[in-house]
């Protein structure tokens, strides 16, 4: 069996009030989050999730970021270009996860067949979230449900941040780690101790469906021997998983 490693890629790092991540708490606090591409260690093909976004992007979108690292930069950290990438796993369709997708001009796209026609035709409600510039002639290929992409590597649905968001379950020499198809931080998935007693969870501030979301959480959770939350700041440092 294929035991794969993650090796996070930051490419923006943020500074937002923690409202975004923590719903209905923590106003006027700040936090740090990492905008990331993951590329994903071990198999024959070379994957990534996500496919990285310009700093300025972020900020204009009302997130303040300032550049780490280009994606091109990024991927010189494991000796890669961006056209030596064959797959790209879309988490969604949200800009600051696939500004840069047009860069890997020999990959084929994986999305969600659901988050793909959900994001090309929005509701009024959710159509700020998209720019269709960014994806729309893109190489998809959609699935739906749960897939094994390649050996060692699954994605499956977690909807309720966006339409159909999908997580990326990859088998490490640790166990199962679970890449979110959700944008979170490790505070989500373990409130402080004066919490626990109230709320096993604190959803995502950004969702469309908090009870699809937190549904999703508990997915992420039962699968997972190490969760990966898409935007904490700890990957900003470490530098592969496990």
């Amino acid at each position: 069996m294929c035991k794969c490693s993650i090796r996070p890629l930051p490419i923006n790092r943020l500074t937002i009030d923690k409202s975004y991540m923590t719903y209905l708490m923590n106003f006027g606090q700040k936090i740090t989050c990492g905008t990331y591409i993951w590329y994903i260690e071990g198999p024959e093909e070379n994957i990534i999730v996500d496919a990285g976004c310009p700093a300025e992007l972020q900020t204009r979108g009302g997130f303040p970021a300032e550049q780490i690292a280009s994606s091109d930069k990024a991927l010189k950290k494991v000796n890669l270009k961006p056209e030596d990438i064959d797959i790209v796993i879309l988490t969604h369709l949200h800009t600051d996860h696939c500004a840069d997708a047009y860069k890997y001009t020999n990959a084929r796209f994986i999305i969600q067949k659901e988050e793909l026609e959900s994001a090309l035709n929005p509701h009024p409600a959710i159509a700020y979230m998209f720019n269709k510039k960014y994806f729309e002639k893109l190489n998809f290929e959609t699935i739906n449900g749960e897939e094994e992409i390649t050996e060692g590597i699954r994605v499956f649905p977690t909807p309720g941040h966006s339409p159909c968001g999908q997580s990326v379950e990859v088998d490490t020499a640790l166990g199962k780690a679970v890449i979110t198809g959700f944008c979170c931080v490790r505070e989500n998935f373990e409130p402080p101790e004066r919490m626990r007693r109230i709320f096993h969870f604190i959803l995502p501030g950004i969702h469309i469906n908090m009870m699809q979301l937190y549904e999703s959480m508990v997915k992420v959770e039962e699968r997972a021997d190490i969760i990966v939350p898409l935007h904490d700041q700890e990957y900003l440092k470490k530098k592969s998983i496990p």
